[in-house]
């Protein structure tokens, strides 16, 4: 049986919010991205890998991905994961009510298939 955990975590917007606070603009209110929908990465059929892959993720101010970065890389891993990610969809982050460019980092957790334990039927 082949397995997957995908988490994230959510980052950034905090040079924004830098950046207003230096105009003296004391009361912020930052809501980050939220995950609407997510896809599932395939595990390929002809690794043996298994670890996690992460990956930094832009969302757009409309909620639309944008540039992936490899933070972690597993040669045969990266791909599934950046083309899963890529299907993702998301309400965008929020500054006072006004959607904003922010980051969002991804971690998937693949393990083996030939890691996993085989049960054997008598």
């Amino acid at each position: 049986m082949r397995s997957l955990i995908a988490t994230f975590c959510l980052v950034s917007g905090f040079a924004i919010l830098g950046s207003v606070y230096e105009r003296g603009e004391a009361h912020l209110r930052f809501d980050s991205p939220s995950v609407i929908s997510t896809t599932q990465a395939i595990y390929p059929p002809r690794s043996i890998a298994s670890g996690t892959v992460i990956l930094e993720v832009g969302v757009d101010g409309s909620g639309k991905i944008g540039d992936v970065r490899v933070v972690h890389d597993i040669p045969s891993l990266t791909e599934p994961a950046r083309e899963s990610v890529h299907q993702w969809k998301f309400e965008p982050a929020r500054l006072n009510g006004e959607p904003v460019k922010s980051k969002v980092t991804v971690a998937f957790t693949f393990v083996s298939p030939n890691l996993a334990p085989s049960v054997q039927y008598h």
